[in-house]
C-alpha cells in the first residue's frame, strides 16, 4: 500500500460535520438545548487547533531542522 499525504481540508469538512452531528444527537437524545453559537465557537476552536497542528506537523517533516551537537567543555 503506498502512503499519501493527509488531505487537509478533507479533515476539516469531516470534523465540521461530525460535530455539527453531535450536537444534534445530543440536542434530540437528551433534550438538553445546546445553543448554536456555543457549538460553532467550540468547532471553529477545535478545526483551528487541527490546522495548526496539521500545518506544524507539516512543516517539520518538509524542513528538518539538523541540531548542532554539544561541544565538549574545554578543560
Amino acid at each position: 500500500m503506498n502512503q499519501h499525504r493527509s488531505d487537509l481540508v478533507a479533515l476539516l469538512f469531516g470534523l465540521a460535520f461530525t460535530i455539527a452531528g453531535a450536537l444534534v444527537i445530543v440536542d434530540q437524545a437528551s433534550g438538553v438545548s445546546v445553543n448554536p453559537h456555543w457549538g460553532a465557537a467550540v468547532g471553529l476552536i477545535l478545526l483551528g487547533v487541527v490546522a495548526l497542528v496539521a500545518t506544524v506537523a507539516r512543516a517539520r517533516s518538509e524542513h528538518p531542522e539538523v541540531l548542532p551537537t554539544p561541544e565538549e567543555p574545554a578543560g
